[in-house]
């Protein structure tokens, strides 16, 4: 008995002196882990912790609404802070890119011109109107180049789009360019990163992407050649997103139900990358009539991932799918997220941690989180009203 007891006691010795001996290590190795990972655990909290601030523009009410939007770990809230009166009916809102401030299209009746509206804060998060401009042809999207220098319209009804000086105080001021790029459907209008180009794509019978250069300085364009992209037919490319670094850009097809991946060649020309096709068309276009749509599309500050909004006014594949972005621009499927009714407008959150759409078929806006591998994870809901599509996106600090 004595000999078993001792040797029992022998083993617990030799064990605790391997434990006392490799306790440095382990020691060693968990106190690297922690300051090794800590920034990106840290990095990710403060990601899902910053506040931003959603602009939408309400065409039933007339009027902007102020949405603040703050994650707090898993959750977020989504709080109306308040609404501006606007002095019409509003369609397009832009951000500036410089300044805490935006401008709203709002759309003529009758006789009346469509107007812009500046509207800026007097630093404590308070809206006002700035100015309101009257502007010379009918509008649909709008943008402001990198500078904030120029507002852009372009216009789906009349297929043309317009280039408009920027005053120091926001305020939209002469038309600098008009051009006529097709019957109709000129869908959007957008400045490169580096705004020496500007692409219209054109949707449906009109299907093109019209290249010009764009001169920073005047705001004037100028055709490139040759002036047409040719986009594959009846792929209706849509609305625009640049890579942030690298020179590409892509484009949400309305027909095609995909994205069309360009190189922007050192002359602005567009060389296809890929066309990336999200589901099969139910049958082939016919004017006139209602089916699915692609919508808007959006990109991650970061480069690393992209979305695209498939609109089904007649079924119930309304969806958003996330894209991985390849360092050579192309794209592959990364999962397919099913959302509310006509989802609309796409943007991405400051930190990359959100996307938001606005569902105008459910009169709602979803936030749904961006998780690591880009896929979005459920959303959470506000209710906002019957024609709210159009959004802008600020962090909170610069209210």
């Amino acid at each position: 008995m004595k000999k078993i007891l001792s040797e029992s006691v022998r083993f617990k010795r030799h064990r605790s002196s391997i434990i006392l001996h490799l306790l440095p290590i382990s020691f060693i190795f968990i106190v690297w882990s922690v300051v090794a990972l800590s920034p990106r655990l840290c990095a990710a909290a403060d990601e899902r912790g910053n506040p931003f601030v959603v602009y939408a523009v309400d065409g039933s009410g007339e009027q902007l609404l102020h949405i603040t939007v703050r994650p707090n770990g898993n959750q977020v809230q989504v709080l109306q802070e308040g609404v501006l009166a606007m002095p019409g009916k509003p369609r397009g809102i832009a951000k500036h890119p410089t300044q805490p401030s935006i401008i709203v299209t709002l759309l003529g009746k009758g006789a009346e011109s469509p107007r812009a509206v500046t509207i800026g804060n007097n630093g404590d998060g308070k809206l006002s109107i700035v100015g309101v401009s009257e502007l010379q042809d009918s509008t649909g999207y709008t943008s402001l180049d990198r500078t904030g220098g120029y507002f852009l319209t372009s216009s789906y009804h009349d297929g043309h789009f317009d280039v408009y000086r920027v005053k120091p105080n926001g305020v939209v001021g002469d038309r600098v360019s008009h051009q006529q790029v097709a019957e109709k459907y000129a869908h959007s209008v957008l400045t490169t990163p580096d705004n020496r180009f500007v692409y219209v794509p054109c949707v449906k019978e009109f299907n093109a992407i019209y290249q010009y250069a764009f001169d920073g300085q005047t705001g004037s364009v100028l055709p490139l050649e040759p002036f047409d992209a040719k986009p594959p037919h009846m792929f209706g490319p849509r609305h625009i997103a640049y890579h942030p670094d690298l020179p590409y850009v892509y484009f949400s097809n309305e027909q095609q139900l995909g994205v069309s991946a360009y190189r922007i060649e050192k002359d602005g020309q567009l060389a296809a990358l890929q066309h990336a096709t999200t589901i099969p068309r139910r049958g082939p276009y016919t004017a006139g009539v209602r089916g699915m749509h692609a919508s808007d599309i959006a990109m991650t500050g970061d480069g690393k991932f992209l979305f695209l909004a498939l609109r089904d006014f007649v079924g119930d594949e309304d969806s958003v799918f996330a894209f991985r972005v390849a360092e050579d621009g192309r794209l592959s499927l990364v999962s397919r997220k099913r959302v509310g009714n006509i989802p609309w407008c796409l943007r991405v959150s400051p930190s990359d941690s959100y996307l938001l759409v606005s569902e105008s078929g459910d009169e709602a806006l979803a936030v749904l989180p961006i998780q690591q591998n880009g896929s979005l994870g459920d959303a959470v809901r506000m209710d906002w009203g019957a024609e709210v599509r159009h959004m802008v996106i600020q962090p909170l600090s610069e209210k």
